[in-house]
């Protein structure tokens, strides 16, 4: 355990570190974070024992830190410093051997079978083992951080600094080398301390953070620290947003430019269609929120497409036809959000409306073969099928992802009132259905104006989805209802 109490020091008489306090619990991966100049560097310089403390007490393991020799603190403590400087033209596994010095006996420190074989490990768990034999200047500066690392682990340390260890990575070994140290971590019960500047690195792989600004701790705690946007804004002086990664339970943060992106200007799209596809292209991107076959979930999309596909369609790879379809058009795979239906594309209603400053306009097919009850019996998964009502939605104003959320709830109470209202019925049990089975929604909003962050059925935008969405659905139904009649 690291136990810092009120400690004040740095640099001859300029104190950097001004009253901290801090304990770092043994086999934890504690990250320091906080804006240039903060003092990371010189808090660790202060735990190592390379600077003087003016005030105040260190222990490491309950042991002050000025009780150890120098011997003996290097057989607790490993630093992996930003400096790669290397005065003499070492081979990179003499390089990692230099590790084993403080466990080494005797006048002249001989390497013994077992440092060999802990050096000939740590080599090839920091992916170095295959540069043993060159000269270590020779190598790139990512490749010498590795070396170094694996230098720093030979010592098989209890505690180990890390300042700035992804400097000269890339994404790969950044990962590769993150991932190795939490493995090392939690094998051997191995505390880190690591300064690190990309805060949704320290997100993902640290067990605490501590924001250092000016010299004091400012906060410390589990990784939901990274989800106070005020003081991170404030403290870094830039507008910082927080939301979640999309596959694990960490934050992440998005940094907001004073810049920003050239907003939509108002509901302006090119629409093609033809017998396969109906596409909606604006000037520029929208948020979007959606269960779309592709796109689906919060987005930011400039195209919008819905294609038609026959009844007896092979539903084993939706995702992939989309693409091939998009590729085929010409259309961009990558911020295009895509719907597929078996109802026929000339029965599409495209309504317009404006109430108030809002523009709103609706993009839907829609059939009731497939309609549901989902107070009804549960029915059979029968996994993913294709889309029967398909309604998108584009609003000009500023939704927050809570709004968009809302907006969708406006989405479907207006679809079932107009499921009610023309008494569509579940065909299994003869009650008045809710939707389809294959329902697929989006709403996309072009950002502009003062953000909203309320679209439900009380607000003026939640109205205006609603009335617009059943006028839309009705007009629908009809054309399905009539084509269904002449098809008899």
């Amino acid at each position: 355990m690291i136990d810092i109490q009120n400690v004040t020091g740095g640099y001859q008489q300029k104190a950097i570190i001004k009253n901290l306090t801090l304990t770092i619990e043994t086999g934890k991966f504690y990250a320091l974070i906080g804006p240039n100049g903060s003092g990371k560097t010189t808090l660790i310089k202060l735990i190592t024992g390379v600077l003087p403390i003016q005030e105040g007490s260190i222990t490491l393991f309950e042991t002050s830190i000025k009780s150890y020799q120098a011997l003996e603190r290097a057989k607790i403590i490993a630093v992996l410093s930003q400096e790669v400087q290397v005065e003499f033209d070492f081979l990179v596994e003499e390089i990692v051997m230099l590790g084993r010095y403080p466990h080494q006996t005797g006048f002249f420190k001989h390497s013994s079978k077992r440092d060999h074989l802990v050096v000939e490990e740590i080599m090839k768990q920091t992916d170095v083992y295959q540069f043993r034999k060159q000269p270590f200047k020779q190598l790139s500066g990512g490749e010498k951080q590795r070396v170094l690392l694996a230098k720093a682990l030979a010592q098989e340390p209890k505690i180990l600094f890390l300042d700035e260890p992804t400097n000269h990575l890339d994404m790969k070994h950044t990962v590769t080398m993150l991932q190795q140290l939490k493995e090392y971590q939690q094998r051997r019960q191995l505390t880190i301390v690591a300064i690190l500047h990309d805060l949704n690195t320290a997100a993902l792989f640290a067990d605490q953070i501590g924001l250092l600004n000016e010299g004091e701790l400012v906060d410390t705690g589990d990784v939901s620290i990274l989800q106070n946007e005020e003081l991170l804004t404030r403290i870094y002086e830039v507008e910082v947003k927080t939301n979640h990664h999309p596959v694990l339970p960490k934050p992440q943060l998005s940094v907001i430019p004073n810049q920003r992106e050239l907003q939509v200007s108002d509901i302006e799209y090119d629409l093609k269609e033809t017998d396969h596809y109906i596409h909606l292209e604006f000037n520029g991107p929208l948020r979007t929120i959606s269960n779309c076959v592709l796109g689906e979930g919060l987005q930011w999309k400039r195209n919008f497409c819905n294609f038609h596909v026959d009844k007896n369609y092979n539903c084993s790879s939706p995702k992939k036809d989309i693409l091939n379809w998009l590729r085929e058009a010409g259309i961009s795979e990558y911020d295009t959000a895509g719907m597929m239906t078996a109802v026929n594309l000339k029965d599409r209603s495209i309504i317009e409306e404006k109430y108030g400053d809002i523009s709103i306009l609706v993009v839907l097919t829609a059939g009731v073969g497939n309609a549901v009850d989902i107070t009804a019996k549960l029915p059979i998964d029968l996994g993913f099928s294709i889309g029967t009502v398909n309604i998108m939605v584009f609003i000009d104003a500023h939704l927050t992802d809570g709004a968009l959320v809302n907006a969708i709830q406006s989405v479907t109470e207006a679809k079932t009132k107009a499921m009610v209202d023309l008494e569509i019925k579940d065909q299994d049990t003869g009650t008045i259905a809710s939707g389809t089975s294959t329902d697929s929604t989006l709403v996309a909003a072009t950002q502009n104006g003062e953000p909203t962050t309320y679209a439900g059925s009380g607000t003026v935008i939640g109205k205006a989805i609603g009335r617009t969405v059943y006028k839309a659905l009705i007009e629908a139904l009809q054309k399905y209802k009539k084509r269904s009649e002449q098809q008899l």
